[in-house]
């Protein structure tokens, strides 16, 4: 076997490959070997026939297929052992040039990683987003936490917005119930918009044991196609309503409730915690900022078949969620309001971004030689263990090559983060 490989443009090789009749015979005998067992010829037992009855009852190409898929294999194999610059993303394409009792000459067409430059990834300068935290972000921060401690208490109250009601409904379009409509000691937090329309709204201000005839109107894109688009009646009748208490913000609430034992002393810890995680927030910020920056100044020109694989990966993946939620991906793509056309090309651009950003990644950490060895491995396992509160031999036990492979990527993520900061200008 032969080959002429010749390397085209934004990494593409092409190999002229050709089998003498001795080799193509050797593969045809060897078709005929693995294959035999297939064929029924009159006056012989299944797969004692020799190839000669064979190919004279089946045809001359009865193992053709075959043995081109074994001067396939072959031819392919050698080339990428001896070319190590190819790193090929996808099946080569085949163009049989020749085929006869001489031989074979076939065309491969090998998709390889595309050769590009990298854009100019040290001694830049970057901004780190500026912490601030205002009194009205601590205010919002303590709310949160009273309301976590809040309780809901029974009132007589009239219902208003964010109490939380218990009601039956009995729902009717042109005059007739449907099905999914009537529901007995339902429970609605008003101004949850978990109904249709003005539904909520319009139980302001009802009292325990009053009704009321609630009119909305179904969307247009409704799921229920039959109503949508159409006015409907829902008979409503209110049976409980609660109320949310906060606790009021005190020593009593602080002591019992924290750690700390004066609402000052409180209020600052909130403000400390806030400011930890603006600093947190911003930190992850600025490391997108670098990376994004060398991804969008580098130029690639990408394989189509490299993005038409990862947006297929993507596609499947989310079509995999959405089944084991119980829906069919284009029921969601109607619910927000996209066609599968819109849809499809936002995937696809974001396909193409992982696609480059993986290429630059990975050029730029091998262009600076980072590695991660065993003993980093070794000494995030040891810490994940101990947070875990197992030792290292019980912890090894759950251990597997995927979790493997996903501490060394984020490992080596954050030693390119490193690299880096250390290598160019915070601000």
């Amino acid at each position: 076997m032969k080959y002429n490989l010749e390397k085209k443009e934004n990494g593409v090789f092409e190999a002229v490959v050709s089998v003498d009749k001795k080799e193509w015979e050797e593969a045809l005998t060897s078709a005929y070997e693995k294959t035999k067992g297939k064929f029924n010829v009159p006056g012989f037992r299944k797969g004692h026939a020799p190839r000669s009855y064979v190919e004279k009852t089946y045809g001359k190409g009865a193992f053709m297929n075959e043995a081109l898929d074994e001067i396939y294999y072959k031819a392919y194999t050698l080339i990428l052992r001896e070319n190590e610059e190819i790193k090929a993303v996808d099946a080569p394409a085949l163009d049989i040039k020749k085929l006869d009792d001489d031989g074979v000459e076939m065309v491969m067409t090998i998709q390889s990683v595309p050769e590009f430059e990298l854009a100019t990834y040290k001694g830049l300068t970057f901004t780190k987003q500026e912490v601030k935290v205002t009194e009205e972000q601590v205010k919002e921060a303590i709310d949160r936490e009273l309301m976590r401690a809040s309780r809901l208490v029974e009132t007589n109250a009239p219902v208003k917005m964010d109490d939380i009601v218990t009601l039956d409904f009995d729902g009717y379009v042109d005059g007739k119930q449907f099905e999914g409509g009537k529901a007995e000691n339902y429970q609605l937090k008003i101004g949850s918009h978990s109904f249709i329309d003005t539904f909520e709204d319009q139980l302001v201000g009802l009292n325990v044991g009053e009704s009321k005839d609630v009119e909305v109107t179904f969307p247009a894109e409704y799921h229920a196609t039959d109503l949508a688009g159409k006015p409907a009646t829902f008979k409503c009748t209110i049976k409980q309503v609660r109320e949310r208490v906060l606790p009021e913000l005190n020593e009593e609430f602080v002591s019992n409730s924290t750690e700390f034992e004066t609402v000052e002393e409180y209020k600052k810890s909130v403000e400390d915690r806030l400011v930890k995680e603006a600093n947190e927030r911003a930190e992850i910020e600025l490391d997108n900022d670098m990376l994004d920056k060398i991804i969008d100044d580098t130029d690639v020109n990408l394989p189509e078949v490299m993005v038409e694989e990862e947006f297929k990966r993507q596609i499947n993946g989310m079509t995999s969620q959405m089944r084991y939620q119980g829906l069919k991906l284009e029921d969601y793509v109607q619910y927000m309001g996209k066609t599968m056309d819109e849809f499809n090309a936002e995937v696809r651009t974001a396909a193409s971004r992982n696609v480059k950003a993986r290429l630059v990644l990975e050029k730029l950490i091998k262009s600076e030689n980072l590695d991660i060895t065993k003993e980093d491995i070794d000494s995030k396992l040891e810490e994940m263990a101990k947070n875990t509160g197992k030792t290292m031999e019980e912890f090894e036990k759950q251990v597997n090559n995927d979790m493997v492979n996903q501490i060394a990527n984020e490992l080596l993520m954050k030693k390119l983060i490193t690299f880096l900061r250390e290598n160019n200008t915070i601000a």
